[in-house]
């Protein structure tokens, strides 16, 4: 086990659009759900519910929610959110569990003043521990034996509010449709504590004096409306992201979870030709619909052009993308040893140690199945498992050791194999000043038959997650055509 580390730098978001939608969903639900598992000794609990989550019709999902209160006045609210999606992929069949537990303790004013956030996929897990100082959020990570110490300004004006306070908030005011109010919350997303601000819209309220909010999360614009009563106590919540769609309802008690059916096929429909394994192809994307633009996409009205090659281009600053990240840990010795043992043998350009790279990451994992839900680059080093993003943080972490510029890409690739358009990672390096297509998943595809939604790693791309999954939220369940040539 690598020793501890201590570092600061913001949090990253790296995930496969399936993923991201089962267990970015489900960190965000906990910010969402303004509901306050039990009691600590000596606390009285003053709230408690479950809920149950139906996943595209099927029970996937339960909440449990608690609101209790220190003998000193300070509230406690603790969250343990569930979700269970078995994934079908080639035959095979995964089942994929994820749980978030969020536990925040308020100040006399109703913030956030400490906490706790855990997250679980499968066998992997992440913890992370802190307290709110002098306008900051400062939390230590907790992963893979290693510590990582992060600090979070708050935005200006933003109230971090724990569960029951922001409850309080749109209980005590009086609505008209259109009114709005902001608040934050903490989650805990792909391996890092991040704060999500929301914003609710007053909509309507029903004959029974429920009231009907539009909700948006600033790290992930799904579609999103919650039911409150007059007190604020959630009755019921949906999600809508096209191919996937999450309803929200109380229950009685705790409900055993059979897990929803997904697969990452289906996603888009596919309309016109094939795309051909040439250096071009151009696409109509649907209406609203967007792609993230660069080297080798750009997009006009709703066609987008990608080629296979990129033109020439400089780096304004390359040590962006050979840096250490959340899900990059370039600086782990066994990993660097490996890669480094590579590059020695290696006598040829840039582009072929690149190359050569990518070969290496596809015969190192040498389980390729769905049963990690979001690994890092060190836990695929380790476990030699996973799936294509797996493959994408392993390869860019090597590549970025041997001094390569790399960064993680997703979106959707044409595949043959599976019938059409089907979520995928992916890795683009930036060698002999251009940047080149790499995909050690899945191989020998031209990067024209490729969509990119959005990077996760890697300077201005950092932070493009929730665009990532809005312009996914445009193309899920809808149809994607192939034009001439």
């Amino acid at each position: 086990m690598s020793p501890a580390r201590r570092s600061s730098h913001s949090a990253h978001r790296r995930r496969r659009p399936l993923s991201a939608v089962a267990g970015t969903l489900l960190a965000l639900i906990a910010c969402t759900a303004l509901a306050g598992a039990a009691a600590e000794s000596g606390d009285v609990l003053e709230l408690e519910q479950w809920y149950i989550g139906d996943l595209n019709g099927q029970p996937a999902m339960s909440i449990h929610a608690a609101v209790s209160r220190h003998p000193g006045g300070l509230r406690r609210d603790s969250m343990d959110t569930k979700v269970v999606i078995n994934r079908s992929l080639a035959g095979t069949s995964i089942r994929f569990e994820v749980e978030d537990l969020q536990r925040i303790e308020e100040d006399a004013a109703g913030m956030v003043a400490s906490f706790q956030l855990d997250h679980r996929e499968n066998e992997q897990s992440v913890s992370a521990t802190g307290r709110i100082v002098a306008g900051e959020v400062v939390a230590t990570v907790h992963h893979l034996g290693l510590a990582d110490e992060v600090r979070l300004p708050i935005p200006p004006g933003a109230k971090l509010l724990g569960q029951q306070a922001s409850q309080d908030l749109l209980a005590k005011r009086s609505w008209k449709p259109g009114d709005q109010e902001h608040f934050a919350g903490l989650a805990m997303l792909s391996n890092q504590v991040r704060i999500v601000q929301t914003t609710a819209t007053f909509n309507h309220a029903l004959a029974n004096g429920d009231e009907v909010f539009d909700v948006v999360m600033d790290l992930m614009p799904v579609p999103t409306t919650m039911t409150l009563t007059p007190k604020g106590d959630m009755v019921g919540m949906t999600m809508a992201l096209g191919f996937i769609s999450i309803a929200v309802r109380q229950s009685k008690g705790p409900v055993p979870l059979e897990g929803a059916e997904l697969a990452p096929t289906g996603l888009v429909t596919a309309a016109g030709p094939a795309p051909t394994a040439g250096p071009r192809n151009r696409y109509r994307l649907p209406a609203n619909a967007s792609v993230a633009l660069d080297e080798f996409q750009t997009q006009q009205g709703a066609e987008v052009t990608v080629t296979s090659q990129t033109a020439p281009s400089t780096l304004a600053d390359p040590t962006v993308f050979l840096r250490a990240e959340p899900q990059l840990e370039i600086d782990d010795p066994e990993m660097r040893a490996w890669v480094e043992g590579i590059a020695a043998a290696h006598r040829g350009s840039s582009a072929e140690l690149a190359e050569n790279l990518r070969l290496a990451v596809r015969a190192y994992i040498v389980h390729k199945d769905l049963s990690m839900g979001d690994a890092t680059a060190l836990e695929a080093f380790r476990e030699r498992r996973g799936d294509c993003t797996e493959h994408a943080n392993l390869l860019c972490a090597a590549l970025r050791i041997a001094g390569i510029p790399a960064r993680v890409e997703c979106g959707l690739v044409y595949a043959d194999s599976f019938g059409g358009w089907v979520g995928h990672a992916w890795n683009s390096a930036y060698v002999d000043g251009r940047w080149i297509h790499l995909d050690s998943a899945y191989p020998g595809v031209e990067r024209s038959c490729y969509l990119k939604l959005g990077s996760t790693s890697g300077g201005p791309w950092q932070n493009t997650g929730a665009a990532m999954l809005g312009n996914l939220a445009k193309v899920m369940g809808k149809t994607i055509e192939t034009l001439a040539p």
